[in-house]
């Protein structure tokens, strides 16, 4: 009996810190804050920075260096057959003869 009593004192507690710190809050929004309102009278061109001033740099002496030219582009191999490669001796088309099915029709007399 004891221990439900003391269960029932600590659950009011925290009912009542809860809603405390939720009416404390509610009371803390209802202000407002003023802020007086004053007018800013400047031109547009009052708003931007002062431009900067430019100092000419000197130029660096130009010495006579030359870069060296390109290398020429890298040969060019071909060889005297048609095989572009695909394994199947003629590339894409009819004609071929390794009978996968592919390609055009064959002789069904």
């Amino acid at each position: 009996m004891r221990s439900a009593l003391a269960l029932l004192v600590v659950g009011l507690v925290g009912l009542f810190g809860a809603a405390s710190i939720g009416y404390a809050a509610y009371v803390v929004s209802r202000d407002t804050v003023g802020v007086p309102v004053t007018k800013v009278k400047l031109t547009p061109n009052d708003l931007a920075p002062p431009k900067a001033k430019q100092t000419a740099k000197p130029k660096p002496p130009t010495t006579g260096v030359v870069s060296p030219p390109p290398p020429p582009p890298p040969p060019t191999t071909t060889s005297g057959s048609d095989d572009d490669g695909s394994g199947h001796g003629r590339g894409r088309g009819r004609g071929g003869d390794d009978n996968s099915g592919k390609g055009g029709g064959g002789d069904d007399d």
